[in-house]
């Protein structure tokens, strides 16, 4: 009968997948997908599938395109302010956006061209080299009808971590080449992020140039070497990059705006003259501009409804900020009977008085459900960057989140479409410590023992409980179990890591079965729950784990029948020096501790049965360079110079 189920629970979600893929419009999600040849290394970088880039774009004036953009919603546009040399009606009249656009040759499959309404642009854009905030949205004169070629795409969280060395995609119509030509079907590129500190003095050598740059709203990326870049005509559109969070979407972490030459390399500037200097494409960080971009839609919907004009200028439709009340409730929207808003940013920061702990408990939860929590979402933290929760869909059983902390922050975001019901949390300050039950989460910041409710009694059927561990600085966390459980083994660069967590079992005994589907201990490596590390089952004791990074979060889950005593697992921190050897080597692993398992049944000898991971299915290149007559030249335009969009 559980097979059955399983097999009927896996059709379901198959089905339920697919019907989402053929009808939704969701941001972030195109329907065409083109092969990854990451091997090309021309500044034009190679053609894209139609369809692959359905957020894109084209900005033109009479007929002839010159910057790029992308889509937000059915009526907003989001691209790059240097892309308007003037905002007066007279020349706004005479532009058009084309979405749906591939082959600018032939009239494209679902393309539409539209008038533009309104522009917004930023208030503190500068044209000044590095160029600032600069970034503007149009609102069109008609709604865009959304189909297979035309989607919006996602903006990022307000927390969106996308690492250094991340490849993401630019596409457009741009040139091929400094003063090359201007293609007439779409074009990509795969660039990889820079690391900000790089990035940062790169564009302080672009002029010759020591001084230090006022706060800068953009990054960069591009290989040192060059060869791949974004180019004049390429400004305004996105820069799309795999959401952190996982799932599978895409996310515009910045706008096309500048670039010292096209395609050039960058590493040796300071021993090159200044026309010959070169650059990585810089592009306007989104998650920086995020705010704004969240205001001005929400000021436009207020000038609809001028009922909501009181509170258009917030970017949450309720009361947020600190909260020092011992205990009370945080709600989104206010009235019950509510929905919370679209592209709303809400932030409560709760402080209890000292020698008291933070609970909190969902009293009411229906946020967007979706499986990575990738649109609406309701985040709960801890000190700086520290993730307790992410939470969205509904809450089957009431959680309760015990924080073994004085202070917790809520973070809640909402995408421009499908909103829910909303959330009411309830928060107190407690005294003490207690033993977490099921339907509970909880921080671990301290050595202790984690163990099953009741144990070493029976735990009861259809319990799930978390535990989320963070190490302190310089330490890994090491868990012990004492008591039969599942078992995770790092690979060796688990020892790379600052901080690390091991995990060390007692005892152990869960229900056993074939790939752990009943009742199980998944060891994951972060809060997001995208980096699985094993997922255990069965009885046995396993050797001690160790987490990734700074964070492991165990999460035990148990079925509707059979129960058993569980687990007893004792949790440690190692000092990162602790973890290698005098001579500075890391310590050898067993050829057991090198496996990287997932389901690991105790009962089965040899149970390293490994499962796919979950990756962001492979976006197409992205076109390189396409010439906007109103893209910026510099002072060297002999050389090519530095221009907005890239050159």
């Amino acid at each position: 009968m559980r097979a059955a189920a399983a097999l009927l629970s896996l059709c379901f979600w198959v089905n339920a997948v697919v019907r989402a893929a053929q009808t939704g419009s969701k941001c972030g999600v195109p329907h065409v997908w083109s092969p990854m040849v990451q091997s090309l290394r021309v500044v034009g970088g190679a053609e894209a599938q139609h369809g692959s880039h359905p957020w894109l774009v084209s900005l033109q004036v009479k007929g002839s395109h010159f910057c790029g953009g992308s889509i937000l919603t059915e009526r907003w546009i989001m691209t790059a302010a240097h892309c308007f040399t003037s905002l007066s009606k007279e020349y706004l009249s005479g532009l058009r956006v084309v979405v749906g656009e591939f082959d600018h040759r032939v009239d494209d499959e679902e393309e539409q061209v539209f008038g533009i309404k309104t522009v917004s642009v930023h208030e503190k854009y500068h044209h000044a080299s590095p160029m600032s905030h600069d970034i503007a949205l149009l609102e069109l004169d008609q709604d865009i009808r959304l189909g297979v070629h035309v989607l919006p795409i996602c903006l990022p969280l307000p927390d969106e971590k996308i690492l250094p060395k991340t490849s993401c995609i630019v596409g457009g119509w741009g040139r091929m080449k400094e003063k090359g030509r201007l293609p007439a079907v779409l074009r990509e590129v795969w660039l990889d992020l820079v690391d900000p500190a790089k990035c940062r003095y790169v564009l302080q050598t672009v002029k010759g140039t020591a001084r230090p740059q006022p706060a800068m709203t953009v990054l960069c990326a591009g290989p040192e070497r060059g060869g791949r870049d974004a180019c004049q005509g390429d400004s305004g559109g996105p820069l799309v990059c795999p959401a952190a969070s996982g799932g599978g979407h895409w996310v515009a972490l910045g706008v096309t705006s500048w670039g010292k030459g096209c395609g050039r390399s960058w590493g040796n500037n300071s021993s090159r003259l200044p026309s010959k200097r070169g650059s990585p494409g810089v592009f306007t960080d989104i998650r920086l501009l995020l705010p704004w971009i969240k205001r001005k839609l929400r000021e436009a919907l207020a000038d609809k409804q001028p009922q909501q004009a009181m509170r258009a200028s917030r970017l949450c439709s309720v009361s947020d900020g600190p909260v020092t009340d011992s205990e009370g409730v945080i709600r989104n929207p206010a009235l019950p009977t509510d929905h919370y808003g679209n592209n709303e940013l809400c932030v409560w920061s709760i402080s209890v008085p000292p020698g008291h702990f933070l609970l909190l408990e969902f009293e009411q939860f229906d946020v967007e459900n979706d499986s990575y929590c990738r649109y609406d979402r309701l985040t709960v933290s801890v000190g700086t960057h520290k993730p307790v929760g992410i939470f969205c869909g509904s809450v089957p059983r009431t959680p309760l989140l015990l924080i073994h902390s004085q202070n917790a922050t809520l973070l809640f975001s909402s995408d421009t479409s499908r909103a829910g019901s909303g959330f009411a949390v309830r928060y107190r300050a407690v005294e003490g410590r207690s033993d977490p039950g099921c339907g509970t989460v909880v921080l671990v910041q301290n050595q202790t023992i984690v163990h099953t409710p009741n144990y070493p009694q029976s735990y009861s059927n259809d319990c799930v409980l978390r535990w989320v561990i963070y190490a302190p600085r310089g330490h890994v966390v090491k868990v012990i179990i004492v008591c039969r459980l599942f078992i995770f083994i790092p690979n060796s660069s688990v020892i790379s890591c600052c901080c690390v967590s091991q995990l060390e079992f007692a005892d152990v005994e869960l229900e056993e079965s074939d790939g752990c589907l009943y009742d199980s201990l998944t060891v994951l490596g972060d809060v997001e729950r995208t980096e699985e590390i094993a997922v255990l089952c069965g009885g046995g004791v396993p050797p001690p784990v160790l987490s990734y990074h700074s964070v492991m979060v165990l999460q035990f889950t148990s079925d509707s029948s059979i129960t058993h005593r569980g687990f007893r697992a004792a949790l440690s921190f190692i000092s990162h020096t602790d973890l290698r050897h005098g001579d500075g080597r890391q310590p050898q692993l067993t050829a057991e501790q090198q496996h990287v398992t997932s389901y690991v049944n105790l009962d089965v000898a040899d149970p390293d049965v490994q499962r796919p991971g979950r990756r962001a299915r492979p976006l197409q290149r992205t076109a390189e360079d396409p010439r906007p007559p109103v893209d910026l030249v510099s002072d060297d335009d002999d050389d090519g110079g530095e221009s907005s969009g890239t050159e």
